[in-house]
């Protein structure tokens, strides 16, 4: 596709995300593999409508490594709060990064960096859970 058309798309791309029809957009999107409407995508799917796992696929093929390390980073967060802290162990692989650690150490939920929305989205889901 010519550089002309590929504009002319993500414009007729951008008009179908603001009208509301995401599956247009979405389909222009990728076809014109435009990143800035891939995130525009993932963020629609991650804040908008709560679907972080296919807010992750957007995120990836538009490169944003940072907001898939997010979503991961959500996922380990409250995968160890649902396992209980006292039943999350490191395997032992995991201690090549520091080789004073035992594959006994409870890893802290507290030791990642996650978003504060993220993290409070993960409790709320747990607790719903319950």
């Amino acid at each position: 596709m010519d550089s002309k058309e590929r504009v002319l798309l993500i414009r007729e791309a951008n008009t179908a995300f603001n009208a509301g029809d995401i599956r247009k957009a979405r389909e222009l999107f990728l076809k014109t593999d435009y990143k800035d409407g891939l995130i525009r995508l993932g963020d629609h799917f991650m804040y908008d409508r709560k679907l972080p796992m296919l807010a992750f696929g957007y995120y990836k093929k538009a490169g944003r490594q940072d907001k898939v390390d997010e979503i991961f980073q959500r996922m380990v967060y409250a995968l160890s709060v649902w396992l209980g802290r006292d039943k999350w162990k490191l395997p032992e692989s995991a201690n090549q990064m520091d080789s004073s650690a035992k594959s006994s150490t409870p890893l802290n939920p507290d030791d990642f960096v996650v978003h504060p929305i993220l993290k409070a989205k993960a409790l709320e889901i747990l607790s719903s859970k319950r």
